[in-house]
C-alpha cells in the first residue's frame, strides 16, 4: 500500500518517499515506522505501543527509540513545507500531525481534467515595504530547472492519488448525476486550513491557517503550479484571508487585535510573487459585525457585509475608498443571519451573496449593479449555514455546494439558462469553495472545530479560575447545572457515542442519558438545553423538533402541537407548566405561549423578541434589539448600543451577560445598570450562567485539517 504523507508520497515496496523531484530511500526499520504511523495518523502513539509492534520485543533501549524518531523525522524533512510531520507529546509517545492518504496503483486511476498554470519567472525585484508590514517568505528560491522537476512531480502525484469509483448515471439539465471524483490534499501546515480563495487567473490559492492550541489565525498565499508558498504578516495582529481584488494580483486581508478590539481591512501586492510587496490599510472595521469583503478591479470600491449595531442580520454594503463613504445596497435583515460572502463575478457586474437566515436552508441571490435588481438563483434543501459557492471564471456561471451535491448554474442576463448537479463520490462536506473549474473545486471542510465544555468563576475580577470539564474526544457542548432529587449535576450534550446525545455528570459519574436514534444521512444535532426550574426537565431542540426530556426516567416527550412551528428560540415559562418560543415566518418573528397543562396556544403581540432566556430561578426573559423584558410582569431594561448585536446571552438574578462569539464576555448589572466586559484567551459561543456566576461555555477548539482539491470526469 502507498500513502501520500504531507507533501510525500511514500512507495511502501520500494521504501522511498518521493516529493517534487526529490527521492529518498528509508532503511526497512524506518519503513515499517513510517507505515505504523501512517495507519494510525493523528493518534499519539506510546513508546511501548511502538516497541512491541514495529521493533516485535518487549524491550528496546531508549536511545535507540530516539535515533530512529530523529533519523525518520529528518528523512520527512521537506526543503519548502516546513511543518513537522511526526510529533513528540511529552511523557505519551509521538504522533504523526497529518493525515495519510492510502493510494491506489497509477495505472488504476484516470487523470482529472484541470486548466494549464502558466509558470512564471522568478522575480529578482525587491520586497516594498511600508513602516510597519513584515512579510515571512518560508520558501527557498527554486530553480528554473527545480521548477520543471516540481511540474514532473505534481503531475505525477495527481496520477498516483486514491479515488472511489461508481456508475456515471447520465441525467439531463437541472438532475443530478452522480461522478467519480478525486481528492488531492492541497496544503500541509499544521492547523485547520481554511477558507481557500483562488486568484481570478485560477494560478495562486489563498487561504486562512488557525492554529488548534492558541486559535491565532495566519494568511497564505501559494503558486498552484510549483506549490510555492508565501505568509503574509501584520505586526502585531492576526491576519486572515478575506479574498483576491477582482482581476489582480492583491490580495484583501483582514488584521485583528482582540485585546485591543482592533481590525483593519489591509491590501497586500503579490505581482512580483514571491516578492510580497506594500501592504496597506484601506478602512477600520469592527471585528463584532464585519464579514466578507472583496475590492472590485480599480479598487475603488469594496463589497461586504456588515450587521451593524443595531441589526441582527447582516446586510450588503459599497464602500468607497478614495472618499471613504459607505452606501446600503441590501439592507441589513432582523433576523439573523443574513446577507454572507458577497462574491463579484468576473465582469464587476454582478455580486452574488449568500442569505443565511436562521433555522432556514441558505440560499444564494445575484445583484446586478447596474440595474439594482436582485434574483434568488438557488435554494438550498437542508436548515443549514454554508458559505459554499464561487464564481466560474466564465462570466454568469455559478457553483454551489450543498454537502456532496455540486450544483453549477448559468445564467442568461438574470434568467437561469441551464443546471447542472452531480453527486459527488467520495462524500466531501464544503463550508468554503474556490471554483477552479467546470469540473474542479477547493474546499475546506465544515468540521474545522471541536466543542468542548469550560467553566469560568471569578471571571470578571482580576483572577478568574477555569476548569475543563468532561474530556472526550468529540465534540462536547451546550451544558446546564441542576439540583434534584438525584443530586447535583451538569447534563451536556455530546457527540462520544457516534451521534449528538445528552450525557450527565452526576454525583462525580458520567453517563450517557438519552438514545436519540440517528440514520446514516441524518447529521441533525442537539440544539439549546433549557432547563426547568424544577431540575427535573431539560427542554431542547432534536431533528428540529421541540422536546422535553424527563432527566429522571430518561424519555423524551414529544410536543405534536408545535410541531408544524418554525422555531428560532425558546425557554420554559412560570412553575415549568409552559413554553415560551420565538417563531420565524419569513422576515418575521413571533413570540407564541404553549400551556403543558390546557395545550393551548397564546401569541403575543406586544414583544418582538430576537432570544428567550430562563435564569436559574426559573424566570423567563426575552431579549429584543434593545432591550431585555422578564415576561411574567413586562418589566423592562435598556440594553446599551455598544452590546445590541451581542450573539449569546445568558442571565440570573443578578446579571444579563453578552458574549461576541469572539473573545469578548460582558454583563449588564440589573440593579445598576452598569456594564462591565473582558476578554477571555479562548473561544466562547453558547453558554449558561448559574446563580452563583459561574459560567458554562461551549468553548471553541480547532482542528488540524487540509484544504483539498476535489476534481472529477
Amino acid at each position: 500500500m502507498n500513502y501520500q504523507i504531507g507533501p510525500w508520497q511514500f512507495i511502501e515496496n520500494r521504501c522511498v518517499l518521493v516529493a517534487e523531484g526529490i527521492e529518498r530511500e528509508l532503511d526497512p526499520l524506518l519503513a515499517k515506522l513510517l507505515i505504523y504511523f501512517a495507519t494510525r495518523s493523528q493518534q499519539i502513539i506510546p513508546r511501548q505501543e511502538l516497541v512491541e509492534q514495529v521493533w516485535k520485543q518487549s524491550f528496546v533501549d531508549d536511545n535507540a527509540i530516539n535515533r530512529a524518531i530523529s533519523e525518520l523525522r529528518k528523512q520527512l524533512a521537506h526543503p519548502v513545507h516546513k511543518a513537522p510531520l511526526i510529533k513528540t507529546h511529552y511523557r505519551k509517545g509521538y504522533s504523526l500531525t497529518v493525515v495519510a492518504q492510502k493510494m491506489v496503483e497509477p495505472e488504476a486511476v484516470i487523470p482529472p481534467s484541470t486548466p494549464t498554470a502558466k509558470i512564471e519567472e522568478q522575480s529578482s525585484a525587491p520586497v516594498a515595504t511600508t513602516q510597519t508590514p513584515v512579510v515571512a517568505d518560508k520558501a527557498r528560491l527554486i530553480t528554473k530547472k527545480r521548477v520543471l522537476i516540481s511540474i514532473s512531480a505534481i503531475v505525477a502525484t495527481i496520477l498516483v492519488y486514491w479515488l472511489s469509483t461508481v456508475t456515471t448515471v447520465e441525467i439531463k439539465n437541472g438532475k443530478s448525476k452522480n461522478v467519480t471524483a478525486t481528492l488531492i490534499p492541497s496544503t500541509w501546515n499544521v492547523g485547520a486550513e481554511a477558507h481557500p480563495e483562488l486568484s481570478s487567473d485560477r494560478q495562486f490559492l489563498a487561504y486562512s491557517n488557525i492554529n488548534p492550541g492558541d486559535g491565532s489565525i495566519r494568511a497564505f498565499v501559494k503558486r498552484i503550479a510549483d506549490q510555492r508558498e508565501v505568509e503574509l504578516t501584520y505586526p502585531g495582529f492576526q491576519v486572515a484571508v478575506h479574498s483576491w481584488q477582482l482581476n489582480q494580483r492583491k490580495v484583501l486581508l483582514q488584521a485583528t487585535n482582540l485585546a485591543k478590539q482592533q481590525c483593519k481591512l489591509l491590501l497586500a501586492d503579490l505581482t512580483n510573487f514571491p516578492d510580497v510587496g506594500q501592504i496597506h490599510t484601506l478602512k477600520t472595521c469592527d471585528l463584532r459585525y464585519t464579514g466578507f469583503a472583496q475590492l472590485d478591479e480599480t479598487g475603488e470600491f469594496i463589497y461586504y457585509a456588515d450587521s451593524k449595531a443595531q441589526s441582527n442580520g447582516a446586510g450588503l454594503f459599497r464602500y468607497n475608498v478614495k472618499q471613504q463613504k459607505e452606501s446600503i445596497l441590501v439592507p441589513p435583515s432582523d433576523i439573523k443571519f443574513g446577507v454572507n460572502m458577497p462574491r463579484l463575478s468576473p465582469s464587476g457586474k454582478q455580486i452574488a451573496y449568500v442569505l443565511n437566515q436562521q433555522s432556514q436552508p441558505f440560499s444564494i441571490y445575484v445583484y446586478n449593479l447596474d440595474s439594482r435588481e436582485t434574483k434568488r438563483v438557488f435554494q438550498g434543501k437542508n436548515k443549514t449555514i454554508s458559505f459554499a459557492f464561487d464564481w466560474l471564471a466564465e462570466e454568469n456561471a455559478l457553483q454551489i455546494s450543498e454537502e456532496s451535491e455540486l450544483t453549477t448554474i448559468y445564467l442568461s442576463g438574470t434568467e437561469i439558462a441551464k443546471i447542472d448537479r452531480f453527486n459527488i463520490t467520495p462524500a466531501i462536506s464544503p463550508f468554503y469553495l474556490a471554483a477552479y473549474s467546470t469540473n474542479s473545486v477547493f474546499f475546506s471542510p465544515g468540521q474545522t472545530q471541536q466543542l468542548s465544555l469550560l467553566k469560568v468563576s471569578e471571571l470578571f475580577t482580576d483572577n478568574p479560575q477555569t476548569e475543563q470539564l468532561f474530556a472526550s474526544q468529540s465534540d462536547n457542548y451546550n451544558a446546564v447545572e441542576f439540583t434534584n432529587e438525584q443530586g447535583k449535576g451538569q447534563i451536556f450534550v455530546s457527540n462520544r457515542s457516534g451521534s449528538a446525545q445528552l450525557w450527565g455528570y452526576i454525583n462525580g459519574r458520567e453517563q450517557q442519558l438519552s438514545e436519540f436514534e440517528y440514520t446514516q444521512n441524518n447529521k441533525s444535532r442537539i440544539a439549546l438545553l433549557r432547563l426547568a426550574s424544577n431540575g427535573k426537565f431539560i427542554l431542547l431542540k432534536y431533528n428540529n423538533q421541540l422536546v422535553f426530556f424527563d432527566i429522571s426516567s430518561q424519555r423524551v416527550h414529544n410536543l405534536p402541537e408545535l410541531k408544524e412551528f418554525n422555531i428560532a428560540s425558546y425557554t420554559w415559562g412560570d412553575n415549568s407548566e409552559s413554553i415560551y418560543f420565538i417563531e420565524q415566518q419569513a422576515q418575521s418573528l413571533h413570540l407564541w405561549e404553549f400551556s403543558l397543562l390546557t395545550r393551548e396556544l397564546k401569541k403575543y403581540e406586544d414583544i418582538q423578541p430576537n432570544a428567550l432566556l430562563a435564569a436559574p430561578d426559573g424566570q423567563a426573559y426575552a431579549v429584543t434589539e434593545d432591550e431585555l423584558i422578564r415576561l411574567a410582569d413586562r418589566k423592562h431594561w435598556p440594553i446599551p448600543q455598544s452590546l445590541t448585536a451581542e450573539l449569546f446571552h445568558a442571565v440570573n438574578q443578578d446579571y444579563l451577560y453578552f458574549n461576541d462569539g469572539i473573545s469578548q464576555v460582558s454583563r449588564m448589572n440589573l440593579v445598576t445598570n452598569e456594564v462591565e466586559s473582558t476578554h477571555v484567551d479562548f473561544h466562547p459561543l453558547v453558554f449558561s450562567v448559574n446563580e452563583q456566576n459561574e459560567l458554562l461555555f461551549s468553548k471553541r477548539e480547532y482542528k488540524s485539517t487540509q484544504i483539498m482539491q476535489v476534481t472529477w470526469e
